[in-house]
């Protein structure tokens, strides 16, 4: 008699074996560098009573705990692979897959902008591989659920072998000081909300919802923070950021533009376009009655003044 083909674990259970994943890693972490593994995940948890909207809700929620509230130690875990020798080529992929599906319900794409139907394309061809249509319908979206979240499973499963490998390596010690500074210089510890108070105290910046710009801008503080040289002043760099976003968060929309700049000043497309409008900016933010011709000879006289001799 044939044997019948095991059923698929339901989403239910699958989201349970991630929760138990999840916390199999936070007590690895905790154990070996006495810290978290990430923040706290605050998304919303998947909604399964329908499985398309089950697919939805699970795409944001793992895409906002393992691109964004575990970030940094997964880029941490993922960089030491090759050195602990452990394969992570599935986990790249699915990496990517989850960015590019969070991005596509997140965002409206337009296929005119070539950036944008790459998304798209990727995506309809994750959907085909998963349900054997590109434009999943019915009954589909349960096998892209079920895709999905095995897919995430055997992510955290990897992330658990190379922790667990860095502690039986011989440079473990070595290894777990740079996974502790990587969590150090990042929001896991850094308090961002005190430093962008402080930044705009220093500007002089008010009614804008810090919160909101936090969470805009901490992926990529992370990103840039974990990865600070170890002799650089981290409460000086992390400062500098706040007030670098602070600064583009506040700038003034011009009443010039670069094509408008560049016939004035006869310049050539490139970095002193750029440089020209960022002067623009200095000089608009002084005087923000200035309409375009104004501003225009503003910048004129003001370039002039700064251009090398030849």
């Amino acid at each position: 008699m044939a044997t019948e083909p095991a059923k698929a674990e339901a989403p239910v259970a699958m989201v349970s074996r991630l929760d138990l994943r999840g916390q199999e890693l936070q007590n690895l972490c905790q154990a070996l560098t006495a810290l978290p593994v990430g923040d706290p995940v605050t998304a919303p948890r998947p909604v399964l009573d329908d499985a398309q909207h089950g697919f939805l809700t699970s795409t944001i929620w793992l895409s906002s705990w393992l691109h964004e509230a575990w970030a940094v130690s997964f880029t941490f875990l993922l960089d030491q692979a090759n050195r602990v020798g452990v394969g992570v080529e599935a986990a790249q992929v699915f990496q990517s897959d989850l960015q590019k599906l969070r991005t596509r319900f997140s965002h409206n794409l337009d296929p005119a902008v070539p950036r944008d139907r790459e998304i798209q394309e990727d995506c309809y061809a994750w959907f085909r591989r998963a349900c054997g249509s590109r434009v999943p319908s019915g009954a589909d979206w349960t096998l892209c659920l079920e895709t999905l979240l095995e897919a995430a499973v055997a992510y955290l499963g990897v992330a658990i072998g190379i922790a667990r490998a860095i502690e039986q390596d011989v440079d473990a010690e070595a290894l777990l000081e740079h996974w502790k500074t990587r969590l150090g210089r990042s929001g896991v510890l850094i308090d961002y909300r005190q430093h962008l108070e402080r930044a705009a105290g220093d500007l002089g910046v008010k009614n804008l919802e810090l919160r909101e710009v936090r969470e805009r801008h901490r992926p990529r503080w992370d990103r840039t923070l974990s990865v600070a040289s170890a002799r650089s002043d981290i409460e000086t760099v992390t400062q500098r950021h706040m007030e670098h976003a602070l600064l583009a968060e506040t700038g003034r929309v011009l009443p010039v533009t670069a094509s408008q700049v560049m016939a004035k000043l006869e310049l050539k497309p490139g970095e002193r376009v750029a440089a020209a409008l960022r002067l623009g900016q200095v000089l608009y933010a002084l005087n923000p009655d200035q309409d375009r011709t104004a501003l225009l000879d503003a910048i004129v006289r003001h370039w002039s003044r700064m251009e090398p001799d030849d």
